[in-house]
């Protein structure tokens, strides 16, 4: 199968905080498995819906300064076993400012480079 991403994504432990806009009640601060340019995926502890609208901040390392985003949830799948109240979802993010776009981009092309030093 052939990967269709617009932006590359990366394995990147990025400190997420969300909370959902139409219904203020779920709010956690979790570890990104991975981000891009244009979005992200964690895993939450709550079944969220496809749809589901979020605030987020995204707690880069090395910065004191988080970037907010909106972003919407794009799919969600179970994560762990039959028990496991843990799923993993994906989110594209829908608004960032211009300032932080770009702060992301750098930070991950940043990284990027970083990981083929090494």
């Amino acid at each position: 199968m052939e990967e269709n991403r617009k932006f590359v994504r990366i394995e990147w432990p990025v400190v997420i905080k969300y909370k959902t806009i139409e219904e203020p009640r779920a709010q956690d601060q979790i570890v990104g498995k991975d981000i891009s340019e244009g979005g992200a995926r964690f895993i939450v502890y709550e079944r969220l819906m496809k749809g589901t609208k979020l605030d987020m901040q995204l707690e880069v390392p090395f910065d004191t300064m988080p970037i907010f985003a909106k972003g919407e949830v794009t799919w969600i799948k179970k994560a762990g076993g039959e028990d496991s109240k843990a799923f993993e979802i994906g989110v594209i993010f829908k608004g960032l400012s211009q300032n932080d776009q770009k702060r992301l981009k750098m930070y991950i092309e940043n990284e990027i480079k970083d990981r083929r030093k090494t």
